[in-house]
């Protein structure tokens, strides 16, 4: 198929090219009035009734396969070939669960390779590959903070050069298998902001030399290594952007000045601009949930892709350009810059495979999967601090242990079992219980340091949709925890990084292992018996930097 030239499509099929969509809306994929130019991989859903000719209604819950077919079919109802995209920050378990999880970033920071990252970017490519996809939302570049559950488990380190380097060597690892990789979500974050744009409004406060010095610098070192795609955030950024929509600062998803003035004339990104999803409230709040006109500035700003939106984008759009609000030279820049893309990752190729179909290859991607997590979980067991000289542990000596579990992951806690079976292996015999069932009276502690060798106090946050804490009973277990057994008590974190400083800092021995995999849980054991090293690189910084900064400037230690 060859490419087209933008003298050869509609004016409704060049906007299909800047619209990607998702099929479960019910109907999306009327194609010959809707000619979307990208979809949303979504697996483990019902897709409901496709509106397709109807050629397809009642999909059953979507596996790799059915989802292949369904990618198949809309190519025959199409000019312009559909590009599939998705996210896969570890894996795409979460809509395809055929496939294993891969490392999450975090993780793979704790061993701060280069070559680990370009493998996990190898990895997550060959796994969308087999659902039709050659689009990757990700790397993520925007700098953490500490107090935003949004960012959990999905960045390599809150340390610029070691998340860029890194990022890098990751966007590099998937574009080599011919999927395009995408940095976000510009313009990034500064130190101070929190709040998820999902539910409500964000700003980035620094100045331009600031975020130039830093964030900046992040995404400017990903544009120069070659990135193909760049995500715009809902956040507002009024250094570059000082105008307001209902008196409140323009997001950056919506911002001329900050997409097209900064991004694509100062920085000279000239890959493909893709809005994160396109009704997050952080932006659709501002437009009084005006969908058509939130479409419409998006465009205007300079987006090339926009994100989950649905069958009203292309009337909107079109009756903007019949107008004159949105100039046919914006539709053409976009258009253009989609089509070079899809023509880089080979879907003109007369040869093109729209999926990988093959269950043996499928098997080999998983066992090397398995392989790769083993691998990284066993360079990425932190030890933060052992002040009773716990470890190694001594087979002889540990019979009995007992971990008492914080956290609402009930996985992380089922994944106990893991360890368990890692701690019969070396003879010893382990015990795991979800908090306590005593907050007042330390009977209970008192009994387990009675009855066991070790006690395991394991934590799990992550992505919690709120703040990054422990609450009610979990966060009681820490009012009892130590009361006996404190010289043979250890803390694991098996989540967010930052629980040593917020939560176990009382805690002579402390572990962050940052994921609950069956991998990690072997890697932790493993480590404890000294079989393995710790590994010595923290991902994240363990305090505040914000305070390591004052203790430095005055020269107190803490």
């Amino acid at each position: 198929m060859k490419k087209p030239l933008l003298s050869e499509l509609t004016l409704r099929e060049k906007i299909g090219q800047t619209a990607l969509g998702r099929a479960r809306n019910q109907d999306l994929l009327d194609l010959k009035k809707h000619p979307y130019g990208f979809i949303w991989s979504l697996g483990n859903i019902e897709m409901g009734v496709i509106n397709m000719d109807d050629k397809k209604a009642d999909v059953e819950i979507t596996n790799r396969k059915k989802w292949n077919q369904f990618l198949k079919d809309m190519w025959k109802e199409i000019r312009v070939p559909v590009m599939a995209a998705m996210d896969s920050t570890n894996g795409i378990m979460n809509s395809f669960s055929e496939f294993p999880m891969i490392m999450d970033p975090v993780t793979m920071g704790a061993t701060d390779s280069d070559e680990l990252a370009y493998e996990a970017g190898v990895l997550r490519a060959e796994h969308l590959k087999f659902v039709g996809t050659n689009w990757l939302w990700s790397p993520e570049v925007d700098l953490p903070n500490r107090l935003s559950t949004i960012c959990l488990g999905r960045r390599y380190s809150d340390d610029p050069e070691r998340l860029t380097r890194m990022a890098i060597a990751d966007m590099k690892g998937i574009q080599s298998k011919r999927c395009a990789a995408t940095a976000k979500h510009f313009p990034g974050a500064d130190p101070f902001e929190y709040r998820d744009a999902h539910t409500a409004l964000n700003v980035n406060i620094l100045t331009k030399a600031d975020w130039q010095a830093t964030q900046g610098k992040t995404f400017k070192d990903m544009f120069d290594a070659g990135v193909d795609s760049v995500m715009i955030s809902h956040t507002s950024f009024p250094s570059i952007d000082n105008s307001k929509i209902n008196g409140t600062y323009r997001p950056a998803s919506v911002s001329y000045k900050i997409i097209t003035e900064l991004l694509k004339e100062e920085m000279g990104f000239k890959g493909v601009v893709i809005t994160d999803g396109i009704t997050m409230k952080g932006l659709l709040s501002l437009f009084h949930g005006d969908l058509n006109r939130v479409y419409v500035e998006a465009i205007k700003a300079g987006n090339d892709v926009v994100l989950a939106c649905g069958d009203g984008y292309f009337d909107a759009i079109e009756e903007a350009v019949l107008s004159g609000e949105i100039p046919m030279s914006r539709i053409d820049d976009a258009c253009q810059r989609v089509l070079d893309m899809k023509e880089r990752y080979g879907l003109f190729d007369d040869d093109y495979v729209i999926s990988n179909d093959s269950d043996e290859e499928l098997a080999d991607c998983i066992r090397r999967t398995n392989e790769f997590n083993k691998k990284v979980a066993e360079r990425a067991v932190s030890l933060v601090c052992d002040n009773n000289s716990l470890f190694p542990l001594k087979a002889e000596k540990i019979k009995n242990v007992a971990v008492i579990y914080s956290g609402r992951s009930d996985e992380a806690y089922e994944n106990l079992s893991f360890m368990k079976e890692a701690f019969a292996k070396r003879g010893a015999n382990l015990t795991f219980q979800r908090g306590l069932k005593d907050h007042i009276l330390p009977d209970e502690i008192i009994e387990i340091a009675k009855e066991n060798d070790l006690i395991i106090y394991a934590g799990h946050i992550l992505r919690t949709g709120g703040f990054p804490t422990f609450y009610g009973d979990e966060l009681n277990v820490f009012h009892q925890a130590l009361v006996a057994g404190a010289e043979k008590s250890v803390g694991l974190g098996l989540g967010s990084p930052f629980m040593y400083y917020d939560f176990y800092a009382a805690f002579p021995a402390f572990i962050n292992a940052y994921n609950p995999s069956e991998f990690t849980m072997e890697a932790v054991v493993a480590a404890m018996y000294g079989e393995i090293e710790f590994s010595k690189i923290h991902p994240y910084a363990i305090y505040p930097p914000e305070i390591t900064d004052y203790l430095k400037k005055n020269n107190i230690e803490l």
